[in-house]
């Protein structure tokens, strides 16, 4: 799902290793700098918060 704030990374920060398996590797705009980063785990229902900060990320500038 992409709406105008949630949307999957780009490059190399597209897919993230957890446990073992490669999953897509999410972003959420909370505010105009604000960022949360997470893996959706389905099977097991959980999500994985990789970030979180307040400020634009610069990794992807």
């Amino acid at each position: 799902m992409n709406t105008t704030r949630h949307h999957r990374l780009k490059g190399d920060l597209a897919r993230l290793d957890v446990d073992g398996v490669e999953r897509d590797q999410w972003q959420y705009e909370v505010t105009a700098g604000g960022r949360i980063w997470f893996v959706v785990l389905e099977e097991r229902k959980t999500v994985w918060v990789t970030r979180a900060g307040t400020g634009h990320p610069k990794l992807t500038d």
